[in-house]
């Protein structure tokens, strides 16, 4: 596949944009435990941290896909990348307190949500080819990946050599970085882009929201079935550093270590799941169901081997991981652009990603009660039964949207 010049700019532009939002979000899952080491808080009493910035997100994902409709989406990402920045140099600060540290990450949460959508935008509006829509998704999303590895690998030497409180400095830092990365660059990646916001007059109205009714029914079960993905994902990267300490008896840093593999292969992970779309699939749900029973497959087996060994378990966990972050790729990229014509590609991005977190914060609440009330095997066999539901979602959803994908 030849990839023009400017799509491998505007893929490793909005690579280390995602790097760096991802990285200013994820390191609080990935220090939680030695938080709750470090301060006495419970794992229950820290979870609404984990509560709500995934609600934030997920509200800030429709709210702030609809303005990227409206505005500048470039002058959007900047706003998002900002406040990022600001709330990790503060959070260790407050750190004895769980309501404000819940307040913070909700905050930084609403400003994440900023970026997705935009970014989807921007890819759909420039002048790159299927091919290399599909090239710039698969790199941007790896980023998240590669950020987790680089967070999960670097976190645990932090905390022995430094402190958890670095973990938020250095990402900030990086997050600082970026920002102003952006700021000189941003002009230049959206100069091509064919949408009208942005070049408009001020005095301009923009365009009514339009959504075709033949989408109305796929996208009730689409929307279903990211639910189902992101609480799973979530509930398996988040936690799997919990579950791997208190099962097999590890300190929290060697809890961490075990769970750099998970983000490792999800990198690998999402090269694979666009290479198995482009090569096999027009149809990127009937993807997703293919991927969702490769979840079904290893989330089944580790819940029958769940304490048998900590290398079978990371594997299985790894596996589990990798195909739904695939899931996600198919529903959460390659939806959207399917609305080109209809002008809100910005709005149909941050609602799917709503509900991505909307999944997350779910399993950020009964994650953690399953696992106190009952037992990490019992946490495992609830991932099987929404795996389940999210494939018959996603079967469902796909029959209906070959129909409309084909009008396209």
């Amino acid at each position: 596949m030849k990839v023009s010049s400017f799509a491998k700019k505007i893929a490793l532009t909005f690579a280390l944009v995602y790097f760096a939002s991802f990285i200013t979000r994820i390191n609080f899952a990935a220090v939680m435990v030695e938080i709750i080491n470090k301060t006495g808080h419970t794992k229950d009493a820290i979870s609404p941290v984990l509560v709500g910035i995934a609600i934030s997100y997920g509200v800030g994902q429709v709210i702030n896909g609809w303005i990227g409709d409206k505005m500048k989406p470039q002058n959007l990402i900047l706003y998002g990348l900002i406040i990022a920045t600001i709330i990790n140099f503060v959070m260790p600060v407050f750190s004895y307190s769980i309501p404000v540290m819940t307040v913070l990450w909700t905050v930084n949460g609403f400003a994440q949500a900023m970026i997705w959508p935009p970014i989807i935008k921007i890819l759909v509006a420039s002048p790159l080819s299927e091919e290399e829509y599909g090239y710039s998704v698969v790199r941007i999303s790896s980023a998240s990946a590669v950020a987790a590895v680089l967070m999960y690998s670097v976190a645990p030497w932090l905390i022995k050599l430094l402190s958890w409180e670095w973990v938020f400095i250095i990402c900030a830092i990086i997050g600082l970085s970026t920002t102003a990365f952006w700021l000189v660059s941003k002009e230049k990646i959206v100069a091509s882009a064919s949408f009208d916001c942005g070049k408009e007059s001020e005095n301009s109205v923009p365009a009514p929201f339009k959504f075709p009714k033949e989408a109305i029914f796929p996208m009730v079960f689409i929307f279903l079935a990211i639910i189902c993905q992101g609480m799973v994902r979530d509930g398996v990267t988040n936690f799997s550093p919990s579950y791997i300490s208190e099962v097999f008896n590890m300190s929290p840093e060697d809890g961490i270590a075990w769970s750099l593999p998970l983000a490792i292969f999800s990198t690998i992970a999402i090269f694979l799941a666009g290479a198995l779309y482009r090569r096999f699939f027009k149809n990127e749900l009937m993807c997703g169901v293919v991927l969702y029973l490769f979840a079904l497959v290893f989330s089944f087996a580790l819940c029958v081997l769940f304490n048998f060994n900590v290398v079978v378990v990371v594997f299985c966990m790894t596996l589990l991981t990798g195909a739904i972050q695939g899931v996600g790729l198919m529903i959460i990229t390659h939806v959207p652009k399917r609305f080109k014509k209809y002008g809100n590609i910005s709005t149909i991005s941050g609602v799917i990603n709503a509900c991505t977190y909307l999944g997350s914060a779910i399993a950020s609440f009964a994650v953690p009660l399953i696992a106190d009330v009952f037992n990490w095997q019992a946490t495992v066999a609830f991932w099987c039964v929404i795996i389940v539901l999210g494939m018959a979602s996603c079967f469902i959803a796909a029959k209906k949207w070959k129909p409309f994908i084909d009008k396209d």
